[in-house]
């Protein structure tokens, strides 16, 4: 099946926030999420991304940006960085969503060393990652990101509405 960018994003945010993720964690997974699929990343990864919300990496990799600016500014062009195991999968798709030249930007994992972000970028240099005009998502991964985002829906129940929720539960409503 294939979707819009914007199908992508929001149905992964709405995924997130039932999954039990802080809104801007969930608003910046939805963008990573694009991009992962867009660049043939794996369903499973974002399975995992969501089944922890204490524990994961919507979590850390949004604070990724922030390291990656700091390590070009003060060491140049090309910088590596330790990312926690675990976040090697999605490492790339949060990175694609900096507003500046990447040249090139890799995952490795030395054996018996943690994960690491290898990148050459241009700080001076804008740009933004190109997104094909549709995505191709598994059925299975769809349904699961639904399932997650129905959690945020509240029913409309008359205890949800004595307790406030709606418009209210006299006539002239």
């Amino acid at each position: 099946m294939s979707f819009s960018a914007n199908e992508i994003a929001s149905l992964a945010q709405k995924a997130a926030r039932g999954a039990g993720f802080p809104p801007r964690q969930a608003e910046v997974f939805g963008a990573a999420t694009v991009h992962h699929l867009a660049g043939g990343g794996a369903p499973t990864a974002l399975l995992h991304a969501l089944a922890d919300p204490t524990d994961s990496p919507i979590l850390r990799l949004p604070l990724l940006a922030e390291d990656i600016l700091r390590a070009l500014t003060l060491s140049g062009p090309e910088i590596t960085l330790t990312l926690q195991p675990g976040d090697e999968a999605l490492a790339l798709a949060y990175t694609a969503l900096m507003h500046i030249h990447i040249e090139r930007a890799a995952v490795d994992q030395p054996e018996g060393a943690p994960p690491r972000l290898v990148l050459c970028a241009d700080l001076d240099t804008s740009s933004r990652a190109r997104l094909p005009a549709r995505i191709d998502a598994p059925a299975d991964l769809i349904e699961h990101l639904s399932g997650l985002a129905a959690k945020t829906h509240v029913a409309a129940t008359g205890e949800s509405r004595d307790a406030g929720a709606g418009a209210g539960n006299i006539d002239n409503d």
